[in-house]
């Protein structure tokens, strides 16, 4: 996200309808002019916007202007703030500006950054195509190996790797079916793996006593979670990530029994337990958007 406060005030306008945090379609009112005629274009421009409320339109520049090379949508979303802050989805950028900020002001905010925003799609869209599919001849990041997805037809259900190869065996495999037996697989290992390594370091620590219970849940954003009541929660998605991440997971939550926080105190502990832990975070965050399905 880029972030950068509105430059003086134009006399082209963007007229915006709907709620400050709607996405709007902008439309430019006119300066002021004297005749009739003026005041009917503008009249005509208001209307026009109001037609096309909460539209997302294709970002085009006015004249002077330097072309982006790629099309994209752009949603403007008018605010109570002071800056502006630019948003990057998959092929789509999300503009947040103050609620009288100039359209000038805008679209340069927007051209300053092109070169920022296009390497962002660039990103988004890499890591799109990266993005997991469980179905047939897909590719699924598993142990940092990149394997291909094979169905094998058989009464047993089951998950195995061989060589290069990420085989789910079951009986008329549908893409739905096959998602269904990846997740159990996911869950056995964590359960197999997870709970009892987290159980024996916070022994270790000497903070057993403080675990009520370990959760493995697939959640939408986070790995790991750890409350005061003693709840230790884990992302069971985790289980397609190198061991050596799994056990940095592990110990951060666990660590967090000792200290609910993330200060100076907390990290020496973990450190003191994954010395390598600070290139494990770099290497998730590198590669995590391959793990979700």
């Amino acid at each position: 996200m880029i972030e950068a406060k509105p430059t003086t005030m134009a006399n082209a306008m963007i007229e915006t309808t709907g709620s400050g945090n709607s996405p709007v379609q902008p439309s430019v009112m006119a300066a002021k002019t004297s005749g009739a005629a003026a005041k009917s274009k503008s009249a005509a421009a208001k209307s026009k916007g109001a037609a096309a409320k909460s539209k997302i339109v294709p970002l085009n520049f006015g004249a002077g202007a330097r072309p982006f090379t790629r099309t994209f949508d752009c949603v403007i979303e008018r605010q109570k703030r002071k800056t502006l802050a630019l948003h990057v989805n998959h092929k789509k950028v999300i503009v947040r500006c103050p609620q009288r900020a100039s359209e000038r002001s805008v679209w340069e905010f927007i051209d300053d950054n092109r070169d920022w925003i296009e390497k962002r799609l660039r990103d988004e869209a890499l890591r799109y195509r990266e993005s997991l599919r469980i179905e047939k001849g897909a590719k699924i990041f598993y142990r940092a190996r990149e394997l291909t997805i094979e169905f094998k037809e058989g009464r047993k259900e089951r998950v195995m790797v061989s060589g290069d190869r990420f085989i789910i065996q079951g009986h008329k495999l549908t893409n739905a079916k096959a998602r269904v037996q990846v997740e159990d697989f996911l869950i056995d290992k964590a359960s197999d793996y997870i709970l009892p390594r987290a159980k024996g370091l916070a022994k270790y620590l000497g903070v057993d006593h403080k675990i009520n219970e370990i959760r493995l849940r697939k959640t939408k954003s986070k790995w790991g979670h750890c409350t005061s009541q003693g709840i230790l929660q884990y992302n069971w998605l985790i289980m397609l990530a190198p061991y050596s991440i799994v056990d940095y997971m592990i110990t951060h939550e666990v660590c967090h029994l000792v200290h609910m926080d993330h200060s100076r105190r907390f990290w020496s502990l973990v450190e003191s337990v994954c010395p390598d832990y600070e290139r494990y975070i770099d290497w998730l965050q590198a590669h995590e958007h391959r793990f979700w399905f």
